[in-house]
């Protein structure tokens, strides 16, 4: 692994088995990812999007290949690698936005963190300081997700999983968190993993792309618009 690599997978495949067939998810993949870079994963509904991110958390033991983070096999869930899920129902509903984004913290092996000081500096970096003490059934759905990502960001992780985040959410509200979930992860510097299966959000969100396509996989470095949608139109 390169000095500044924080994740990667070598000789990935994954197959589920059922009761009159086998089904290969993912077939020997392997890649590398360095830290601070944001790689966008698209494909079609069952390539294996969401089985990938799945493994990589560590939630489903893969049929083959290794996870190496930091230099060290990945088997199991850890607290730095954290999976930001689809529904943005995931807060918990009898704490306030506050509470959600410290309640984590507190369970954490973070050292000498000020909850209070380290709660406001996310309220502030997610734009949701007026809403502090309201409780998530009084949050939009965009509002909602910002919590979820704040809460995340605030755990320090070595790897963010988004698993097509912005899915439930309207054409308005998904372009205005992209813009501001881009903005967010580029500050604090985030490694992060962004699932979805639109071609747009691709582009916009990543700094490298995965694309998963008809049993097979293919790195695009440095995606540029034009060139890549064209790419994109051929292989999905």
């Amino acid at each position: 692994m390169k000095k500044n690599n924080i994740l990667q997978i070598e000789k990935l495949t994954h197959t589920f088995a059922n009761k009159n067939d086998n089904v290969k998810v993912l077939e020997n993949i392997s890649f590398e990812l360095e830290k601070g870079t944001v790689l966008s994963i698209i494909g079609k509904s069952g390539c294996g999007k969401s089985t990938l991110l799945r493994i990589i958390a560590g939630f489903l033991v893969p049929t083959s290949g290794r996870i190496i983070i930091n230099e060290q096999e990945h088997k199991k869930p850890t607290k730095n690698v954290l999976y930001l899920q689809q529904d943005y129902n995931q807060l918990l509903p009898w704490l306030t936005v506050k509470d959600n984004i410290t309640f984590p913290l507190k369970h954490s092996n973070l050292k000498n963190v000020d909850l209070d000081k380290k709660a406001e500096e996310m309220l502030d970096l997610v734009e949701l300081t007026n809403q502090k003490d309201m409780y998530p059934y009084q949050l939009s759905g965009g509002q909602k997700q910002r919590v979820a990502l704040a809460r995340v960001i605030a755990l320090n992780p070595d790897l963010i999983l988004m698993d097509e985040p912005f899915a439930a959410l309207d054409i308005a509200t998904r372009e205005a968190l992209q813009k501001s979930t881009r903005e967010i992860i580029s500050k604090k510097k985030n490694t992060v993993l962004f699932v979805t299966h639109n071609i747009n959000e691709a582009l916009y969100m990543g700094d490298k792309m995965l694309v998963l396509s008809k049993g097979a996989y293919y790195i695009i470095d440095n995606p540029k618009v034009n060139t890549t949608k064209a790419i994109l139109k051929t292989l999905l």
